[in-house]
């Protein structure tokens, strides 16, 4: 029940015998008057017009609404901007003993009638509606508020659709009207399972199907579907302004065939062709055009986060002694994760994409060539304790992720575990890792239309001291090594890019001084490239303090510094993996339950995505394209929580 003197400045409601000291008396006193004020006077004015009311005295006037009668005061009626017009002398109204009132609910005004005597209403899920009609035309203002904060209170996915039909019929209700809108487009699905939806007219419709925050594109196509099959003979000509709001590059294959072969797309040819092109570019691994990219809605990221192999481990919690924090032990769960996942950073879920054909665990790399995925190397057994330990496999893989198909490919010269691997030129190329025979710093191609690894030759000046740090990644038709080594001087370190020629098979440097005393060895942290340069970012990780930004520009094949701070970040949406360090054993090995997404504008802090469903080490991590490895050819099965 609400009180007119409940609803506080804040938006809340307070109890109003809070208040009740308001009805002393205050006394001013003058030279030549004393004025009183007793505030408790306008309630008993009110509480003997109520009596009044109830007793039928001094009534003059009836308000008749549909069929219904209520005796009460001008007076009390004219509180109200609508009834004070209403019983103004130039109204016919003003003379009459009775009021007819039409296309309002009784029950309603009555409660509004109550309110204006008491400053009491009670407004229920089953009335909030009608009340709200009658307040609106009755310029209750504040009734309003309270019937706009109810329903708002109330709001959820399975009636926010019909409050927003509501709020298109008042124009004084824009914050409700956003909130609903907002849950709408943010729990699409949900919404459109209501009766509400499918009596949407074209046009509330395509406003809806507009809104580029709408971000899950199949739940777009399935609601549609329902909405025309509501009412077929008349709605069946509306897909051809409904299929330009649809981003058919971003609906799954298997729902592109239910759309297919609804009746209004087969009667039209200009719509069929469309779609049929859309689930055809899936299944070629063609590449979204840069008109479809630019159209998509906001928030719809074409990433993917690829993770494989490892084992789950549960996480325990730091153990406080003496008031310092240790870590306790963290103990694998029976079994290693022998599996591909990924995450979608659009719905924030982690699905299963395929088994591992092989029984090498974890400590793999994983590299990716448009629909496929190379996965190489790695060990059958973590590592626990001091050694030794089996040699790392020799084995390689490669997937096909539309087909969810794995090949065997010819092992490796060497067995690699903990390695980089790269595509470029559609050759596959690795480096680094623990090695068998602790080799110097060799690089291994596989070209794949040879179906044979390539030994080539390595800079003796690429890796020379132990305590050197490399990255490698692709750049163009190049496969780039970015190392960080110590200098002659003390604390300071020298960064070197070496590019490596794919097509010409060789080599140039690039090197220059990193521009600050470092601690230690600084970590080379995700290297991206853009405009025909290669953007190096060098973190201080024990902190993660500082760092500074490099810029390689391969046309003048010189590197230039840019000093940032931990609130800058060139990185535009690149999914890596946020670890936590734990130890197990005398030896320690990264943890890692989450994925954080490093790419809000320019923040360099990492925004959290949806936690793992277990905690994980010795895993591979990837970033891809969606558009290009397959995603939308398969609707994989998502993965459930685990509590350990």
């Amino acid at each position: 029940m609400f009180r007119s003197d409940d609803y506080n400045e804040f938006g809340g409601y307070c109890d109003s015998d809070v208040n009740s000291g308001s009805d002393r008396e205050s006394i001013e006193e003058g030279s030549c008057y004393v004025n009183i004020k007793y505030k408790a006077q306008g309630r008993k004015f009110l509480a003997e017009l109520a009596s009044q009311r109830k007793n039928g005295e001094f009534l003059d006037v009836v308000v008749q609404v549909e069929g219904s009668e209520f005796p009460c005061h001008r007076a009390v009626l004219a509180c109200t901007p609508y009834f004070k017009t209403m019983l103004s002398s130039n109204f016919t109204e003003s003379t009459s003993k009775a009021v007819q009132l039409h296309g309002i609910d009784p029950s309603s005004f009555s409660k509004i009638l109550d309110f204006l005597y008491t400053g009491e209403i009670c407004i229920g899920k089953d009335d909030v509606q009608d009340v709200l009609q009658t307040a609106h035309m009755l310029q209750c203002e504040k009734i309003l508020q309270y019937c706009q904060k109810f329903i708002q209170d109330n709001l959820c996915p399975d009636n926010c659709l019909g409050v927003l039909r509501l709020t298109d019929m008042y124009g004084d209700l824009s914050d409700l009207k956003k909130s609903a809108r907002t849950m709408t487009v943010s729990n699409f699905s949900e919404a459109t399972k209501d009766e509400e939806f499918l009596s949407l007219s074209l046009e509330d419709l395509l406003d809806l199907l507009g809104d580029k925050d709408l971000k899950a594109e199949d739940d777009v196509v399935n609601s549609v579907m329902r909405w025309l099959d509501h009412a077929p003979e008349s709605r069946q000509t509306a897909i051809l302004k409904i299929l330009p709001e649809i981003r058919l590059s971003c609906v799954k294959v298997s729902v592109l065939r239910k759309l297919e072969s609804h009746p209004a797309i087969r009667d039209s040819a200009e719509c069929l062709a469309k779609i049929t092109a859309a689930r055809e570019k899936h299944l070629l691994g063609t590449h979204v055009e840069k008109e479809e990219a630019r159209s998509n809605r906001c928030g719809v990221s074409d990433k993917l986060a690829i993770i494989v192999g490892g084992w789950k481990a549960v996480n325990k919690p730091h153990l406080r002694i003496n008031g310092e924090s240790e870590p306790l032990s963290v103990h694998p769960s029976p079994g290693p994760l022998q599996s591909i996942i990924c995450l979608d950073p659009d719905n924030q879920q982690y699905y299963h994409i395929a088994n591992l054909p092989t029984p090498v665990n974890g400590y793999m790399s994983v590299a990716n060539a448009r629909e496929h995925l190379y996965v190489t190397g790695g060990r059958e057994n973590r590592l626990i304790g001091k050694g030794p330990y089996p040699s790392p496999s020799r084995q390689a893989f490669r997937y096909h992720f539309p087909s969810d198909k794995w090949l065997r490919l010819p092992d490796m010269p060497l067995g690699r575990a903990g390695h980089q691997s790269v595509v470029v030129d559609g050759k596959l190329f690795l480096t680094g890792g623990d090695a068998e025979e602790k080799p110097l710093v060799t690089m291994d191609c596989y070209d794949p239309e040879e179906a044979a690894w390539i030994k080539l030759p390595v800079p003796p000046t690429l890796f020379t001291q132990s305590s050197t740090k490399l990255t490698m990644t692709a750049f163009g038709d190049k496969v780039v090594f970015i190392t960080v080594t110590p200098t002659e001087l003390e604390r300071l370190f020298n960064l070197c890019v070496h590019l490596f020629n794919v097509k010409t098979n060789g080599w140039r440097k690039a090197d220059t001084f990193l521009g600050n005393a470092w601690a230690e060895v600084p970590d080379v942290f995700l290297p991206s490239s853009a405009n025909g340069k290669l953007y190096i970012r060098a973190v201080y990780t024990a902190t993660s303090h500082y760092s500074e930004q490099y810029i390689f520009d391969d046309e003048t094949q010189t590197i230039t510094s840019e000093r940032s701070d931990d609130k800058q970040c060139f990185i535009d949406d690149l999914l890596c993996a946020q670890r936590e360090y734990y130890y197990f054993s005398t030896k320690g090995k990264e943890i890692v339950d989450n994925i954080s997404n490093y790419g809000s504008g320019n923040n360099y802090c990492p925004k959290k995505c949806a936690p793992l469903p277990f905690a994980l080490f010795g895993q591979s991590f990837l970033d891809i394209q969606k558009s290009l490895v397959g995603w939308y050819c398969r609707d994989l099965a998502a993965l459930e929580e685990e509590n350990e």
